[in-house]
């Protein structure tokens, strides 16, 4: 078999990664997730765009690594592209995902339709797959099979076929891909399953027939829009608690939303869907499947102009991520003044240096000894809980002196615990209290009351987790 030369397009290569440094000025920036245990990372199409590393840091090739891409021509390789994406992946330490090894489409033509023996095919896939793991040896994923399922595969005779199990040619793809990508995590990549429980079952067979064999380290759902943009954060929640039943990390790995392609409406979308599949403890990271508006897959799916002007639907996700615990936590923030506030509170009062520019305040009537009996004295948070949990309590809050430094907490009917000594703070800061809340899943209501004059209370954070909230904080669920 004729020797494939992996270095074609060196200059081009270089031509490259010298026009990405040349767009990023050869700085790194700090991406919504920077610090998170979790990542969101993005696609890099035929070049880096300059202000990728504004936002993202997880880079998946959008076509460069399908096989199609780099061998269109038998035994000539053009690694160009994908190099380019990989480089500038190691150079800043973000995760490079190889997508995709095995696929039925985008392969090269001559692999069907050159006379090629079932033997002869074997044998090309085998060669693609040992060169790919040459080539980018640090990658840290690899979607090995992508859409087994919706995807029909003209040569999986060469791979075994179906075989004994229903699903050989998958299987026999893992155990190459395992011996050419011995340190990257294998991942196996399908749509559709989102919200249509008979694909995903299938889905969970295959997957149930690699975990058997210790062959897959992880779940891809693609997620685009054509499936999430009629779910709701319920129904993504429920999808994502089935497929945790397997034990294995779950990747969101083409997420995009149109939702009638309106600002508006993407916007609500990702404010509904995107906190369950961040804040679910099985998933491990997030790709949303392009970024540029004019440069996406779909239209309407974009996030930012080509001139930098964001889309709300990134704007907020900015906000969300950089605030939220790092998505291992199950979340919740509340803005103060949109609960039901009682009549001895002042609500909506101005502040710019306040989440959302207001906060409450109780002016003048105290309840020092016991909690206020009637709601005129309380600020009520209804709220759902995305999961059952212990969960943690922390006020933004401002208590100037000693003697305005508590209220009165309590979760639903439950009995009242008064939070005093507090901290003075003459500005906004976060303090936790000194209760948790062991809650179902479900609609609950928190409850400040009122105790000492002049304690103002700015945002309310409930979360599994254990992490100290920073500046606002997240988007608020109220």
């Amino acid at each position: 078999m004729d020797h494939r030369s992996a270095a074609r397009g060196g200059a081009l290569h270089c031509a490259y990664l010298l026009a990405a440094f040349a767009l990023l000025g050869g700085t790194a920036h700090a991406q919504m997730a920077n610090g998170k245990p979790k990542y969101v990372g993005n696609v890099i199409g035929t070049s880096v765009p300059g202000n990728f590393a504004t936002y993202w840091n997880q880079v998946t090739p959008e076509n460069a690594t399908k096989w199609g891409s780099v061998e269109g021509t038998r035994n000539v390789m053009n690694w160009t592209q994908a190099r380019a994406a990989y480089d500038f992946a190691q150079q800043r330490g973000f995760k490079f995902k190889f997508h995709t090894l095995v696929w039925g489409a985008q392969f090269p033509s001559w692999l069907t339709n050159t006379g090629l023996t079932q033997a002869q095919q074997r044998a090309e896939i085998e060669q693609w797959i040992s060169l790919a793991g040459q080539q980018f040896p640090n990658a840290w994923a690899v979607d090995v099979v992508n859409e087994p399922i919706k995807t029909a595969i003209s040569w999986k005779n060469a791979l075994g076929g179906n075989g004994s199990t229903g699903w050989d040619w998958v299987i026999t793809s893992f155990q190459l891909a395992r011996a050419a990508f011995p340190n990257a995590k294998l991942l196996i990549n399908e749509y559709g399953t989102e919200n249509d429980s008979n694909a995903r079952n299938q889905y969970k067979t295959i997957i149930n027939l690699l975990k058997a064999r210790g062959l897959i380290d992880g779940i891809g759902i693609q997620s685009h829009y054509f499936n999430v943009d009629s779910m709701n954060a319920a129904s993504v929640t429920a999808m994502l608690d089935d497929y945790a039943t397997l034990g294995l990390d779950v990747y969101v790995s083409e997420l995009d939303v149109v939702a009638n392609s309106t600002d508006a409406g993407q916007l609500a979308k990702y404010q509904d869907i995107f906190p369950a599949f961040w804040n679910h403890n099985s998933v491990k990271g997030i790709t949303l499947w392009g970024y540029i508006v004019g440069q996406t897959w779909r239209d309407g799916t974009g996030l930012i102009s080509q001139s930098g002007v964001e889309r709300p639907a990134l704007t907020w996700m900015k906000g969300f991520v950089s605030g939220s615990g790092g998505g291992g936590s199950n979340t919740v923030w509340l803005e103060s003044e949109r609960g039901t506030v009682g009549s001895n509170w002042n609500d909506n009062v101005a502040d710019s240096t306040a989440s959302s520019g207001q906060y409450v305040v109780s002016p003048s009537v105290q309840s020092l000894t016991s909690a206020p009996t009637t709601s005129a004295g309380w600020v009520q948070l209804p709220f759902t809980a995305p999961a059952a949990g212990t969960y943690n309590v922390w006020f933004r809050k401002k208590t100037p002196t000693a003697d305005d430094d508590s209220f009165w907490i309590r979760m639903d009917s439950g009995a009242w615990t008064m939070w005093n000594n507090m901290g003075n703070s003459s500005s906004w800061v976060w303090v936790k209290a000194p209760s948790t809340y062991n809650i179902t899943a479900g609609s609950h209501t928190f409850v400040v009351g009122l105790r000492e004059n002049g304690a103002q209370l700015d945002k309310v954070y409930l979360t599994t987790g254990t992490e100290t909230p920073t500046g606002t904080g997240g988007t608020p669920a109220n």
